[in-house]
Formats: C-alpha cells, structure tokens, sequence
C-alpha cells in the first residue's frame, strides 16, 4: 500500500468509526457521557481499583475523572471503598446500577446496530464479517477493555 493509500485509508476509517459511534449514541442514548461509560466499562472489566489508575487507563488527567467519579458516585453508579492495601487510598467499584446501566446500554446499541446491519446486502455483511479480524487487531494494539 502506497502512502498516499494509508493516508487514505487511515482518514476513511476514523471517519466511519466517528461516525458510527454518534450514529448508536444518538439512536440509543445513555444517562451517562462516553467517558463515564468508559470508565464503568473500565472498572466492569478489570475490578475495582483506585482513581489515579483509573485516570491513567482512561487517558485523563486526574482531576477530570475526579468530576466524573463525584459525578457517578452522586449518581449511584460507582461507590467508594478504603484500599486494604493502603487505608490511604479508596478504590471505586461499579454498583449494580452502574453495571444495570452499562448493559442496557451495550445491549440497547448492540440492537441498534443489529438493525443497520440487517440492511445492508449480504455481501456488504459479509464484507465487515471479513474484516472483524484485523479490525480487532487493531484495537487489541492499543487496549484490552471492552468498551461502552
């Protein structure tokens, strides 16, 4: 592949993956913003931990997720608990809300989606089943959650 061919590529794809993403967060919409559903997705997949790992494994500064977390505490989504390992430190766990909230919303675009799909022409499904490999791939280079 040319340079020129990755550029556009690389371009085509943020564009539809952008795309995409507002598409499903318009049509099946959350109480919740996208960095609050990956911080629940976050601390759903990986367990309870403190707010400065969660800040790093989000990619945002700690005193963004301290509004988010207050928020979400506020909410009921998250609680807080004292570190066992450190009484100085708290770790934030998901409550069952916060979990109910995450999987009706995973669940409520993944029907969404569902419906797109069944639009498409077989070949065109088949297109995208083809390239779900490579698309995880690429995913798994930078992350390993899940995400909202």
């Amino acid at each position: 592949m040319t340079e020129p061919e990755a550029t556009e590529l690389t371009a085509r794809l943020q564009r539809v993956l952008a795309r995409l993403g507002r598409l499903l967060r318009r049509e099946a919409p959350s109480a919740l913003g996208p960095g609050a559903l990956s911080a629940l997705s976050t601390l759903a997949a990986e367990g309870p931990m403190r707010p400065t790992d969660l800040a790093a494994r989000e990619g945002v500064r700690p005193p963004t997720l301290t509004r988010m977390l207050t928020s979400l505490e506020e909410g009921g989504y998250v609680e807080r608990a004292n570190d066992p390992a450190d009484r100085r430190a708290s770790l934030i766990a998901v409550t069952p809300l916060g979990r109910k909230t995450l999987d009706d919303t995973r669940a409520a675009r993944a029907n969404q989606l569902a419906r797109h799909l069944a639009e498409l022409s077989p070949a065109q499904r088949r297109a995208i089943a083809n390239a779900l490999p490579a698309l995880e791939a690429l995913a798994d280079t930078g992350e390993t959650r899940p995400s909202a």
